[in-house]
């Protein structure tokens, strides 16, 4: 038992002298992953949490032209949209829309932009899977928001240099 004690010790001292770290070992400051360029401010709300994460994986790899130090802040707006579409006038079809305000500030200065987001989803006549619904919808329209604010943020950064 005392072999298999000193292995581990030993085992554990030389994995940590060699540098490593496990991928996801934490934050660094500001929110931003450790090693990234562009640090992404709280959005509040849980619709805010899934962009964030989202904003920092696309952005893991940073933008051509940006150094360490740039802080994205998006100020998010969301709201559902019911159409009625059926002869009785009940909703079949609701649209999760999403828009984010963005500000990315660099040592040149801000970029400023904008992007929206729209997920239809079903609407359904029981309340328990249309909450479903639309939660799944809120998940979707923040990937697809992030992948848009960073394909903007790229466009605007490579037409300023």
């Amino acid at each position: 038992m005392k072999r298999l004690i000193s292995v581990l010790l030993v085992a554990t001292l030389a994995v940590s002298a060699c540098g490593f770290r496990p991928l996801y070992a934490g934050h660094g400051s500001g929110g931003s992953i450790s090693g990234q360029s562009i640090a992404v401010d709280n959005i509040p709300g849980r619709s805010g949490y899934m962009l964030r994460q989202a904003l920092l994986r696309d952005l893991a790899i940073g933008l051509p032209g940006i150094e360490s130090g740039a802080v994205l802040t998006v100020t998010l707006d969301e709201r559902v949209e019911r159409a009625t579409l059926l002869p009785d006038g009940a909703v079949s079809r609701s649209y999760y829309t999403a828009t984010g305000d963005y500000v990315l500030q660099t040592i040149d200065g801000p970029i400023i932009g904008n992007a929206e987001s729209q997920v239809p989803f079903a609407a359904t006549q029981s309340p328990y899977t249309d909450v479903s619904a639309q939660s799944y919808a809120a998940e979707r329209a923040m990937e697809e928001l992030a992948r848009t604010i960073v394909d903007r943020l790229r466009i605007q950064v490579q037409s300023e240099q």
